[in-house]
């Protein structure tokens, strides 16, 4: 049976303060969210030791390492160093029935797989979150990570549905965006507790973040953009379907890591109290 929800990219290692890890990636935050609001969630990864203890389904290309980063931090400014590369993506190991997914979420984070896949999967709704191709680093790891201009192909910027992307990722040019805006019918800028604007054909409308207490800001981004995807596939709504996002996004900060990713159930009753 095809997944509902399929994310493809490198799950990560995330080398914290403590001197411990803990995994992270696009690919984790997008899953654990479709999953949790119920849909049927697939990733496409490739690490050193595959996850076998996920509540969604993993097909992992053995690599010899798993990519790996490491937050330091400088009066108050990150630098992203990254220690080790996984393995590229090939298709040609996807599983033929995960091939007919519903919904395709691209969420590299070192360049694994590139923009031309979304051809691959011609009926899905295509999500694409693009920091991993907005990013360059030396060839000599461990290496701090640099941000670059991210200058897609037209015609596959057309072919996406929807592009989410943060301030952060473009270094605050947000004329960026609305290039992206001119090709690609539905974009969603982020802003964190700022909100975010959503571009629709082009036209630009500011939406409220929701209001949390945050205790740990990881993932959001990816948290918000996996549930807009859920809910633009299960109401072809973009406000509404943003707005959901904003909402599960909010949720997701209240806690540590994955675990305070929130059910469907969750949200159902958070939004009957503010009723």
């Amino acid at each position: 049976m095809p997944p509902d929800y399929l994310v493809i990219g490198h799950i990560t290692r995330d080398l914290l303060p403590s001197q411990q890890t803990a995994s992270g990636g696009t690919v984790l935050y997008a899953a654990t969210t479709a999953h949790r609001l119920g849909f049927r969630s697939a990733v496409f990864t490739a690490a050193d030791n595959c996850p076998d203890t996920m509540p969604f389904a993993v097909n992992c290309l053995s690599s010899p390492v798993t990519s790996t980063f490491e937050n330091r931090y400088h009066n108050g400014t990150r630098e992203q160093i990254v220690h080790t590369i996984a393995t590229p993506l090939d298709l040609d190991y996807l599983p033929q029935a995960w091939r007919t997914a519903s919904v395709v979420h691209l969420g590299p984070i070192l360049h694994e797989c590139q923009l031309d896949i979304v051809n691959a999967f011609p009926n899905a709704l295509i999500g694409v979150t693009p920091q991993g191709w907005m990013r360059r680093w030396n060839r000599r790891l461990p290496s701090a990570i640099q941000r670059i201009r991210w200058q897609p192909d037209s015609a596959l910027l057309q072919r996406i549905n929807l592009l989410v992307l943060s301030i952060e990722d473009v270094g605050g040019d947000e004329s960026l965006v609305v290039n992206y805006a001119q090709d690609c019918r539905l974009v969603a800028l982020t802003r964190g507790v700022n909100g975010l604007t959503l571009y629709r054909e082009g036209v630009s409308q500011d939406i409220p973040a929701a209001p949390a207490t945050e205790v740990d800001p990881t993932g959001a981004g990816d948290v918000f953009a996996a549930a807009m995807l859920v809910s633009l596939y299960e109401t072809g709504n973009a406000v509404q379907a943003a707005h959901f996002a904003a909402k599960v996004a909010a949720r997701s900060v209240e806690g540590f890591g994955v675990d305070a990713v929130p059910t469907r159930e969750q949200i159902d009753t958070h939004m009957r109290h503010e009723l």
